[in-house]
């Protein structure tokens, strides 16, 4: 409907000059009327579109943002779980890092952390959602900012800085089950562990199996983040 109006305007326009019995300063205004016209009628068609067009980036950048939310929040779950089970990793590694050939062991507590010893855990971050999202080229379309700065910290710094950690901590771990299975006599003996922890290569290994503080600084730092993006998300979107 509106082409059609600027097309007729247009032809409008410029019968003008052909017309007798005007003025030339007459045409001149009715011309300039016609121009007039078409020019808004173009800026009103663009202006509608623009924000149809807006209107429908945002409606997107709504769903992608609640998604996110619903994302962080079960990586923020995890990463507590996981916290969790590495305060479990100091007891049992400082335990075996401890261990004294002069010195009878809890017999319990030994086979306990000989049990776990091959557990591990790392973190598994929704990310796939993030990833479909900035592949697309529309993080631009989000109107703050601050957050989507956060989420781009979020996601390709923080993450990857925690990646770094866990594949320090599993490397070593890879290397004290290794060290086992070549030196081990007997795997269903506690007495045969004991005697390989309190060799010089297992206790260093058990001792550089206590989790360092940065790799919970690292995940302490994730949450934060985590939870600073949820509330700006619930700050643009309000639950009703």
């Amino acid at each position: 409907m509106a082409e059609q109006e600027i097309i007729n305007h247009t032809k409008k326009a410029i019968s003008v000059w052909g017309r007798d019995g005007h003025s030339l300063w007459h045409k001149i205004k009715e011309f300039a009327s016609e121009i007039f016209i078409i020019v808004f009628a173009i800026s009103l068609s663009i202006s509608f579109h623009n924000w149809s067009e807006h209107k429908a980036e945002q409606k997107q950048v709504k769903v992608f943002l609640l998604g996110l939310k619903q994302d962080i929040q079960q990586d923020i779950y995890d990463t507590k779980q996981i916290i969790q089970q590495y305060k479990y990793y100091d007891t049992q590694y400082t335990f075996l890092a401890g261990l004294n050939k002069l010195v009878q062991p809890n017999k319990d507590s030994l086979h306990l952390f000989i049990a776990s010893i091959n557990s591990n855990v790392y973190l598994r971050p929704h990310k796939s959602r993030f990833d479909g999202f900035i592949s697309s080229g529309k993080m631009l379309t989000i109107e703050s900012d601050s957050l989507v700065s956060d989420i781009l910290r979020y996601y390709q710094e923080n993450i990857p800085a925690i990646k770094s950690s866990e594949s320090g901590w599993l490397s070593t771990q890879t290397k004290l089950l290794n060290f086992i299975a070549d030196n081990i006599e007997d795997p269903d003996n506690d007495a045969g562990y004991f005697n390989l922890l309190c060799n010089p290569r297992g206790k260093y290994l058990c001792k550089h199996l206590i989790p360092w503080q940065q790799i919970y600084d690292r995940y302490s730092n994730f949450i934060e983040l985590g939870q600073a993006i949820i509330k700006q998300i619930d700050s643009g979107y309000p639950e009703k």
